[in-house]
Formats: C-alpha cells, sequence, structure tokens
C-alpha cells in the first residue's frame, strides 16, 4: 500500500469549517520537512513555504499556500497518536520489506526541546524501536509521566514485528517480562 492508502484510514477530527488542507497532504508535506532534517512545525513551515509552488502543485493545493507552524501544530494535536503511530508503522514496514540487516536497537530518549511549560517543566520521553541498517525508526512509545521504559518498551514491542531480528537494549529493559516477550515474539 502506498502513503495514500495507509492513511486513508486515519480519522480527520478537524471541523470541516475553515479547513484549507487535506488530512493526507498535511501528513505528505511533514515528511518532507522531516526527511529534510526540519525538527520543529516552524522549521517545517519555514521549509514548505519556502518550496511553497513545489508542494502547491505538487498536491493541487487549492488554497495556493502551504500550511503555518500554527496550522501544522493544530492538526498533529487533534489526530489520534496511537492511530498515527499504527499506520506509520504499517506504511514503515512497506518501505522496509526486505530489510538490509534484523538487527533492532530500542532505546529511551528524553524529547528536551518538547519541555512542556505548563505542568511544571516535566521533559517528556520517549522510547523508539530503530533498524540501525537502514537508518529508520519503525517505532515510538511515550513515556507515562509516572512510569519508566519498563511499562513502555512492551507496548512498543506489541507495536512492531520482531521475529527473525536481534533487539539491542540498554539496562532500562533488563526486566525478566521484556526478555519473554522478545524472546517469545509477536503475540
Amino acid at each position: 500500500m502506498n502513503l495514500f492508502e495507509r492513511y486513508e484510514v486515519l480519522e480527520d477530527p478537524r471541523d470541516i469549517r475553515g479547513k484549507r488542507y487535506k488530512l493526507i497532504d498535511i501528513i505528505i508535506m511533514t515528511i518532507y520537512g522531516i526527511l529534510n532534517k526540519h525538527e520543529d512545525f516552524n522549521n517545517i513551515a519555514y521549509f514548505l513555504d519556502l518550496n511553497s509552488e513545489y508542494f502547491v502543485k505538487l498536491l493541487e493545493i487549492e488554497c495556493g499556500k502551504t500550511p503555518s507552524h500554527d496550522c501544522l501544530s493544530d492538526v498533529y494535536a487533534a489526530i489520534n497518536p496511537q492511530k498515527f503511530m499504527e499506520v506509520f508503522i504499517e506504511w514503515t514496514k512497506d518501505i522496509v520489506q526486505i530489510k538490509s540487516g534484523n538487527v533492532i536497537n530500542i532505546d529511551g530518549k528524553a524529547v528536551r526541546e518538547a519541555q512542556d511549560k505548563i505542568n511544571g517543566g516535566n521533559i517528556p520521553y520517549i522510547v523508539s524501536a530503530f533498524l540501525s541498517d537502514i537508518g529508520i525508526s519503525i517505532g515510538q512509545v511515550k513515556v507515562g509521566d509516572k512510569s519508566s521504559e519498563y511499562t513502555a518498551i512492551p507496548e512498543l514491542l506489541d507495536l512492531i514485528d520482531i521475529k527473525g531480528c536481534t533487539i539491542t537494549i540498554d539496562a532500562a529493559g533488563t526486566y525478566t517480562p521484556i526478555a519473554e516477550k522478545i524472546l517469545s515474539g509477536p503475540v
């Protein structure tokens, strides 16, 4: 399935009034921005604006311009993150059907640029699965506020296909239930 077919199932929660961009168009433009090493909505919007003519023509955007950083931020805040991640993982599986290797690195990281200033300055943490041979992340799960990597790693393992792969993980994943889940493979 291509990107359009994969993301067709993702519900667009936005009100139809004032909606200028199709959800799939915003997803595609964001992916372009990320692939061009832009890591936040301000920089992605700036990149899109610099290449506005290309995107307007490519995606046949009726309003004639690319979305602002506020528009991008609002869309990603509104969509279901779990469903988005499921679709993203399925899409990356399509891309990586024939793996150049079978090593998956699992690790947790602090997302320092996303400090939650409203809720006391908490820094969000994510656990990622990364295909090191190809250089692509195949899944991420947010670590709960009052939780640890220990509880997020099993959720991530449920999302990705680890059959036949070698899993690398740091000390945060050295708990018997996690090791058993890795050894037993997908449920």
